[in-house]
């Protein structure tokens, strides 16, 4: 299946002072699948080491790290010729191999090029003293489960379709009816079956919501038994009580995450559960968004430490902790369901994977609450998501209409694209899976060319 990460690989690849690479991100989300498939077909040798499945590879690592010592053992270990400029070493759960990890630091500039992958580099190593860390040496790329457009890719959907669909929506003109329509109801089959890739694969192969969850479930068992593989033994517990938590704290009317309806025991806190919490989000699979005390920039500075809520990063693991959850709910659009829950999951999934922090304004004593605020264009952006039968936004509507806030309105639903009297710009639910990516390399570049012209300019009218 086609993924997004081919492309960020080959840039790394392309740059020519290009460092070893560490690829980050949950478990079972095609990491190993698509860094093989890249260095298949854009090296001449490859060593491939796995350090969880072949136990053994970690006495390549006992001993001296340099490259001269190490990518001789390695080519020996693999009975493989590695050659300098066209040849990659690709280690595998690195977290397992401490040794594996410090030696990405020997092994960069050695004409070698190195993708390292782990899911649980912030939870498994210990690096205190510095020791270990190979940073400031290697680049760090993280993966995410398959978003909604690499979904429509594995489902067959024309690419000429789906790239006018996201020419419109960053032009912010309607869609025809018809597709719209379509690219709605795909979106709710994905947020039901979600990103992970064998998931994915099993739903593009048979159309059984069944057989997925079936698939799904698997993944969440493999995830919940990590926790006992990467954790501290008294902490087990916590943490599959906190991943068990977090669907029913998100389908509350008011979602912010709360540590005493984790067992339903009063009395309990962060220092109870904000360990297991936070090795849920070192693992991928949780995000956190924070409350603001004000929706306004810079919004670093407005957060709230103690209220914020938790979404699960992948609304397909999000179904599985789900009770009774029946995929037909969703998909058939069941009025009495709780759509809101998926949709805004989502919404914050996708948010992330494009590099925007999503936050959240809800003010105390106050019917005033946004589901999302985030920086968009180099504004605030005041986001509201609209899975359901109530489509009113009066908050959204409120804080538009204030005179202190410099914001722009989005309101998501099952709609097309318009901007009503309010300067507010609806979207189908669908759209920001289509935003341009948030990253430094949207900032405009100076205009030297100018600067220096106007320079000259000003000193001819001086002399």
């Amino acid at each position: 299946m086609k993924r997004k990460i081919s492309e960020r690989l080959a840039a790394w690849k392309a740059r020519a002072d290009h460092k070893p690479l560490i690829i980050t991100g949950c478990r079972q989300i095609g990491k190993t699948y698509s860094v093989l498939e890249f260095v298949r077909e854009n090296y001449s040798s490859y060593v491939y080491l796995n350090f969880e499945m072949d136990p053994l590879s970690k006495t390549i690592f006992d001993g001296s790290l340099d490259p001269d010592t190490l990518v001789p053992r390695m080519s020996m270990f693999c009975n493989t010729s590695l050659v300098r400029g066209r040849s990659a070493i690709i280690l595998d759960e690195i977290q397992s191999c401490a040794p594996a990890y410090s030696s990405l630091k020997h092994l960069s500039g050695c004409g070698i090029d190195v993708i390292a992958m782990g899911s649980f580099l912030g939870i498994n190593l210990e690096d205190d003293d510095g020791s270990l860390s190979p940073l400031g040496y290697v680049e760090i790329m993280r993966m995410y489960s398959m978003d909604f457009q690499e979904f429509l890719w594995a489902m067959g959907v024309n690419e000429d379709l789906i790239c006018m669909v996201r020419d419109h929506i960053r032009g912010l003109k309607a869609i025809e009816g018809p597709f719209n329509k379509m690219f709605l109801d795909a979106f709710r089959t994905y947020i039901v079956v979600g990103g992970m890739p064998a998931a994915v694969k099993k739903y593009s192969e048979t159309r059984d919501y069944p057989a997925t969850m079936s698939v799904l479930n698997v993944i969440k068992d493999v995830l919940m038994k990590d926790a006992g593989r990467y954790s501290k033994k008294a902490g087990r517990a916590k943490i599959n009580a906190c991943l068990r938590s977090i669907p029913s704290q998100i389908a509350r009317e008011n979602k912010q995450f709360l540590y005493k309806d984790v067992e339903k025991r009063k009395g309990t806190g962060k220092r109870n559960y904000g360990n297991s919490l936070e090795w849920i989000e070192n693992a991928g699979l949780s995000y956190t968004c924070h409350n603001l005390t004000q929706p306004a920039a810079p919004l670093s500075e407005n957060i709230i430490e103690d209220q914020f809520k938790v979404f699960m990063s992948d609304t397909g693991l999000l179904a599985t902790f789900m009770d009774g959850f029946d995929p037909a709910d969703i998909v058939l659009r069941d009025p009495y369901s709780n759509h809101g829950a998926f949709a805004e999951n989502a919404v914050c999934a996708e948010l992330v994977r494009k590099g925007y922090t999503p936050y959240y304004y809800s003010k105390q004593d106050s019917t005033l609450e946004i589901d999302f605020v985030t920086r968009f264009k180099g504004k605030v952006a005041l986001i509201e998501v609209k899975s359901g039968e109530n489509r009113r936004s009066k908050s959204l509507n409120t804080l538009m209409a204030r005179d202190d806030l410099d914001c722009i309105g989005i309101k998501l639903m099952e709609t097309n694209i318009m901007k009503d009297d309010r300067g507010i710009v609806h979207l189908p639910l669908y759209a920001p899976f289509f935003f341009e990516d948030y990253s430094v390399g949207t900032i405009p570049e100076p205009d030297i060319d100018g600067m220096n012209s106007m320079f000259e300019r000003l000193r001819d009218r001086i002399e």
